[in-house]
């Protein structure tokens, strides 16, 4: 939709195209027809102007919420608010009706203000038919296309309400198909709520008109309605969208895909906020499960640097070979890249053909001039950036049932290594770390306060009586770790120190025989205690997101802890 087609028919000017200049108290149209200034006020204004429209134009919650407005300036005006049903808001019921109304000629001295109460998000109901014990299909008592579309976010049990489940798809009269396979029972009622446009038009009335028209546009050059400012006619335009709550997760990855990390099972923290919002301090506490075999030693704290995002980019079938690059190897610094949006120099590409230690980065060549003298300098004679557009502009697409929307930037990706020509083509993970990453390509401003990371230290029962060993049958090696762990117990000689674990065998994955640094005498079933390394840890602190951004296609909505950073991990069944 056009926001702007009535605004080139307004403007005028002293001047036409051949030079000749309008006789006093007439101006020439764009379309070289000659009008007077009088009849050019009586259409499009002239007595008084709106100076300003002040409305935040910030995505609605999907609870909706009450927001002001205010017009500034003298004359007179009348405003409209229609939603994506074509519904008027009512200024007078605070609803939204069918039938055509407007805040209708108000008298504008100085400013007039006053309050659009936006409703929840659209949401219907509908039965189960049939209960789904698998898979991702589900048949309705009714018509599926008269109670939901394509991105309606599904709840109704317990799985879906704590899930971000969405409409993938309508695939029949009475069917439809999840976007993620849960278990719903026969005969359970399903809401699917929708998103929401409110287009809001300001008219100027009865001779007043819209301060100059100040142009904002976006980078792909499309009109940015909402940062632009009056109008050269006497319609202002304004659009808002209400989108559906978003669903962050807090959770824990080795991006290297590390084996000694095989098997870790976070408990990931689910936080339910909006678009544009300000979450505030928010507590959460994710414990961490090592793999079976497999042991974790806390090394430090971590910060909000050791959080990061990925997204999945493509790589382009053919590499882009730098200006007398050494390309006998097949190898080569710089690609061509399906989509750079929100990518930025010192991010870590990962992908089975990506050279080990890569990051994105500029290349550059240097030469030395004036050598061996006092004016020797370096001198840089060729220069690639790390992202590159290429000339080209971005594309973006607002999804019409989830009012989401996408930019994708096609363009240039340079390394700090050359790359194998088997790259061509292949997929690979983008991860960043840091809050400045993060925010770059997600939009969200996220901080961290008062992290930290405790270890539940392991247990395990003494099989066998021990006299004056070091070796020590349990029933359990599970978080114990060799040259880490330390063990104390009721009758553990600790006259020096703790004694530490130096090796472990015969482990199961349950028993196991510890050899310890000093001999011991134990007793059959008394109770040990393993510090230094455990099964389990716990990170725990307060995030707050100070702007929430749209969950982007190619991002899966999750936070990540990057475990490699400050934790070690050791499989102690293949030491």
């Amino acid at each position: 939709m056009s926001y702007h087609d009535t605004y080139s028919s307004t403007r005028q000017s002293r001047v036409n195209a051949q030079g000749r200049i309008a006789p006093s108290g007439y101006h020439y149209m764009p379309d070289g027809t000659l009008m007077s200034d009088a009849e050019h006020g009586m259409m499009y204004g002239g007595n008084g102007t709106i100076e300003l429209f002040n409305l935040d134009t910030k995505n609605i919650k999907a609870s909706g919420e009450k927001r002001r407005f205010t017009v500034v300036g003298n004359g007179e005006f009348s405003l409209i608010i229609k939603n994506e049903s074509n519904n008027y808001y009512n200024f007078t019921t605070r609803e939204f009706q069918a039938n055509s109304t407007k805040l209708n000629i108000k008298k504008l001295q100085g400013s007039y203000s006053d309050n659009i109460v936006f409703p929840i998000a659209p949401t219907t109901t509908d039965t189960v038919n049939g209960a789904v014990t698998s898979g991702t299909s589900v048949t309705m008592d009714t018509a599926v296309a008269s109670t939901m579309q394509v991105g309606d976010r599904v709840t109704g049990n317990a799985a879906l309400n704590a899930a971000s489940v969405t409409v993938a798809s309508i695939d029949s009269t009475n069917v439809f198909s999840l976007s993620e396979a849960v278990a719903i029972s026969d005969g359970v009622t399903l809401s699917f709520t929708g998103s929401d446009q409110y287009d809001i038009f300001l008219f100027a009335e009865n001779g007043t008109k819209h301060t100059y028209y100040n142009e904002v546009r976006f980078a792909d050059g499309s009109i940015d309605i909402n940062s632009s400012t009056g109008s050269n006619s006497l319609l202002l335009q304004k659009v808002i969208y209400q989108t559906l709550d978003v669903r962050l997760s807090l959770s824990t990855i080795s991006p290297n895909n590390l084996a000694v990390f095989t098997g870790q099972d976070p408990t990931q923290q689910i936080i339910t906020t909006q678009t544009s919002k300000n979450t505030g301090k928010i507590p959460f506490s994710i414990p961490v499960s090592a793999g079976a075999t497999h042991s974790i030693r806390i090394n430090r704290t971590p910060t909000v640097d050791d959080m990061l995002v990925f997204v999945t980019r493509n790589i382009g079938s053919s590499a882009l070979p730098i200006e007398g690059e050494d390309v006998s190897g097949s190898t080569y610094y710089r690609w061509p890249i399906d989509n750079m949006d929100g990518l930025t120099a010192g991010m870590t590409p990962v992908g089975a053909n990506i050279t080990v230690g890569t990051m994105i980065s500029s290349y550059e060549e240097v030469a030395i001039v004036m050598e061996g003298t006092e004016k020797e300098k370096s001198v840089k004679t060729l220069v690639k950036r790390a992202l590159d557009a290429l000339g080209k502009k971005p594309t973006r697409t607002r999804d019409a049932a989830t009012k989401r929307l996408t930019t994708v930037q096609t363009g240039s990706v340079t390394f700090s290594k050359q790359q194998a020509a088997a790259l061509a083509s292949d997929s690979v993970k983008i991860y960043g770390h840091g809050p400045d990453a993060i925010k770059s390509i997600t939009g969200w401003d996220v901080e961290l306060s008062d992290l930290t990371v405790t270890l539940t230290k392991p247990t395990a029962l003494v099989a066998t009586t021990t006299v004056n060993s070091t070796t020590v049958n349990v029933d359990s090696g599970d978080g114990v770790m060799r040259f880490v762990s330390t063990v104390d117990g009721f009758n553990i000689d600790s006259s020096t120190a703790n004694p530490t674990v130096t090796q472990i065998s015969s482990y199961s994955g349950s028993t196991a025989t510890l050899t310890l640094s000093a001999a011991q005498s134990l007793e059959a079933g008394e109770t040990l205690t393993f510090d230094g390394a455990g099964r389990t840890i716990t990170i725990s602190g307060n995030i707050e997101i100070k702007n929430v951004g749209d969950i982007r296609s190619d991002w899966s909505g999750t936070i990540f802890f990057d475990l490699e950073r400050f934790t070690t991990a050791t499989n102690e069944n293949n030491p």
